[in-house]
């Protein structure tokens, strides 16, 4: 009896042990950044309690160029495919020196925020003139 009772406390420790690393796992979510440049503009995104499916965000661009084009930045995220999903743009119109920062999340069920980045842009009115994309 006191065997049985040894084996049941040791394989119930094991067990718990197993659900608390399993839970310390789970519930520490990734984190990371990636910037880059382009002749005209700068940017940078932080990423936290990132998963495949949800991620906070906070970063910025900056207009570093008296060029007449404005600057904008993006989330660039993919599910491993070859094509990644199409996030909003955040434009910043106040010109050479100006910097706009963003603080927000995204979220989808599918999976598209596996892998995650930032693209940055210099816009001539409604189209892209250059830009740079980093994969955190």
């Amino acid at each position: 009896m006191k065997n049985t009772l040894k084996r049941l406390s040791v394989t119930s420790f094991a067990a718990m042990a197993i659900f608390a690393t399993t839970t310390v796992t789970d519930a520490s979510a990734a984190s990371g950044a990636a910037a880059c440049s382009t002749t005209g503009a700068s940017g940078s995104l932080t990423f936290t309690n990132w998963s495949d499916n949800y991620v906070d965000i906070s970063g910025w661009v900056k207009d570093t160029a008296a060029d007449g084009h404005h600057v904008a930045i993006q989330l660039l995220s993919s599910d491993g495919s070859a094509q990644n999903y199409p996030w909003p743009w955040h434009h910043e119109y106040d010109g050479e020196g100006s910097v706009l920062y963003v603080s927000t999340h995204a979220s989808n069920a599918n999976g598209w925020l596996r892998y995650i980045g930032v693209v940055v842009a210099v816009w001539e009115g409604d189209k892209i003139v250059r830009t740079c994309s980093e994969w955190a």
